[in-house]
């Protein structure tokens, strides 16, 4: 069968090259992915304490003491069985759609998807009914009556059922659109950004269980804490993932997040967290924005909390006006592979020499945000193919 398919394929491939467009040199620059040459052998000689270390940065260990600094939070029991079948969950889902691709069908069958989906969820519904509580409780002190939901270390922003909810959302705002916006790439790229960040809200604990049996991210990050560091033997209690429940706050906002990198216990840098983006609104503010988080990261338990990570670590702030900061969150950055992606670092690049010395505090202090915007060319770019999908129309060959 495969033998039969491939001369097809081939003709595909021809006839879609014929459609390619050249893109220049300037604007090939793909941040989607590390460089690995920077990154060292694939099993590190510390991968022990770095798997410690990136568990350790998870909110629920830097939550209490930067609880005045950043958004309520209820943080929910996960226990490692009810990992374990979200792993499983995923990892059955993987095989269906493997299986599909290898019987030549373009999709898996969606009964077969939504039936392992329902038989997880039969599994979780304890989980269910701690994490509805949690939800219920941001959404009663949320002002848009929603929450958001993770993690202790990553969200579930990659979850399929999100991105079809922000794909219809999006494709309603493009059709009552001006023409100016439609035809303009940075537009439709700040509506899509602005409906998958909704579309991360829930409003009960089924949805938010949904999400998170939906995310690779999240399977990632479980797998990982159930399977432990490589040629590590297993240590009892050494699990310690939570889920948390935030309350969804509105004026949170694409351009009021920024990026800030600690390194050595000091804020060395710091720029917008959707990099791609060029938001007009921020050109004047750069200073301003630039005084206030430093001024809160300043505050002995926003050091505290950054010296209790090594002294290295991402910061993530939101600027909701003069004077009026708060901490997103705190994410890993060990300088060797965590945290150090372009996806990562914004408009700071670890690969790049300059950039890596201010990042380390060896050059002065820099808070960048993006002047002017990107050619075409180069924000298409930074998609990945979904998102080429929705907003160009590209399909996979």
């Amino acid at each position: 069968r495969p033998s039969q398919r491939r001369p097809m394929f081939l003709s595909g491939l021809a006839e879609q090259r014929s459609k390619l467009k050249a893109v220049p040199v300037e604007d090939k620059r793909d941040r989607s992915a590390a460089n690995v040459g920077l990154s060292g052998a694939d099993v590190l000689a510390d991968e022990a304490e770095r798997w410690k270390y990136f568990f350790d940065a998870g909110c629920e260990g830097w939550f209490d003491g930067l609880k005045a600094h950043t958004f309520r939070s209820s943080f929910v029991e996960l226990k490692r069985e009810e990992a374990a079948c979200i792993v499983e969950h995923w990892e059955e889902r993987r095989r269906a759609i493997a299986a599909a691709e290898t019987d030549g069908r373009s999709a898996a069958n969606p009964e077969q998807l939504a039936a392992l989906l329902a038989q997880a969820a039969a599994h979780l519904e304890p989980l269910r009914e701690r994490l509805h509580a949690a939800v219920a409780a941001e959404c009663a002190a949320s002002s848009a009556g929603l929450a958001f939901v993770k993690l202790s270390t990553r969200s579930p922003k990659d979850s399929r059922t999100a991105l079809a909810k922000a794909e219809a959302a999006y494709a309603v705002r493009l059709a009552e659109a001006t023409e100016g916006v439609v035809s303009d790439d940075n537009e439709r790229w700040k509506i899509l950004s602005e409906e998958v960040t909704r579309a991360g809200a829930v409003a009960s604990g089924a949805a938010a269980l949904e999400m998170l049996l939906d995310s690779e991210r999240i399977f990632e990050d479980l797998e990982y804490a159930l399977r432990g560091p490589k040629g590590a033997e297993a240590e009892a209690g050494v699990y310690n993932m939570s889920l948390v429940a935030r309350a969804w706050d509105p004026r949170l906002t694409l351009q009021s997040e920024f990026r800030g990198i600690a390194w050595g216990g000091r804020l060395t840098c710091l720029c917008q967290y959707v990099h791609p983006l060029c938001f007009s609104e921020l050109l004047g503010l750069k200073d301003r924005i630039e005084v206030d988080c430093c001024e809160l990261f300043a505050k002995p338990e926003v050091t505290s909390a950054v010296q209790s990570l090594g002294g290295n670590c991402i910061i993530d702030f939101a600027w909701l006006g003069p004077g009026d900061v708060i901490i997103v969150e705190l994410n890993p950055f060990d300088g060797v592979c965590l945290g150090t992606f372009p996806a990562s670092t914004g408009l700071f690049l670890w690969e790049e020499e300059r950039d890596r010395a201010i990042m380390k505090g060896e050059a002065p202090f820099e808070t960048r945000i993006r002047t002017e915007r990107l050619s075409s060319a180069a924000l298409k770019a930074q998609c990945n193919p979904d998102w080429r999908r929705i907003i160009y129309g590209e399909t996979k060959v």
